[in-house]
């Protein structure tokens, strides 16, 4: 004859075995928060990294049309990332034709920061490098938004790039 189960026989979970399974998931999500969070900053370096890399490649392809681009660093003001930046964007006239001009887009519009607890872009003198969060000194901000591209910059009458005219 089957008997059927009674209530205090019934299968279920013990405080214990609670406790048990709750500390577990604890644990795992202690490790886990952490290693997550890295990564979003890892990705915020490695995304400012590759347009660092965007705007030196641009310099470059500028080096080869034009001339080289030798001004000098300044790291209390953005006046030299500006200057290397308007004439990678400069689309040279028909009479003055550069190959690939102009070398970078015209819609990059950055603003200039100092905020070490952001990732900026500064000019050495050679090239673009990436400031990190923690890392003093002045460049172009890099919001990660798109915010820093817009409309076309409007160079102004007679505006001449770096280099010998």
């Amino acid at each position: 004859m089957n008997a059927k189960p009674s209530l205090s026989t019934a299968a279920a979970f013990s405080l214990v075995e609670m406790l048990v399974v709750i500390s577990v998931i604890s644990i795992i999500t202690a490790i886990a928060i952490p290693a997550v969070t890295g990564i979003n900053g890892t990705v915020k370096n490695t995304e400012a990294k590759d347009f660092a890399e965007s705007l030196n490649k641009a310099v470059r392809s500028y080096s080869q049309a034009c001339w080289e681009i030798g001004t000098a660093a300044n790291d209390t003001a953005t006046t030299d990332e500006f200057l290397v930046l308007r004439s990678i964007q400069y689309k040279w006239p028909v009479d003055q034709l550069k190959p690939g001009s102009p070398y970078f887009s015209p819609r990059y519009n950055p603003s200039a920061s100092s905020d070490a607890g952001l990732h900026r872009l500064r000019w050495n003198g050679k090239a673009f490098e990436v400031l990190e969060p923690g890392t003093t000194g002045t460049g172009f901000l890099k919001p990660f938004s798109g915010a820093d591209f817009s409309s076309d910059y409007v160079f102004p009458n007679g505006y001449a790039p770096v280099g010998p005219s």
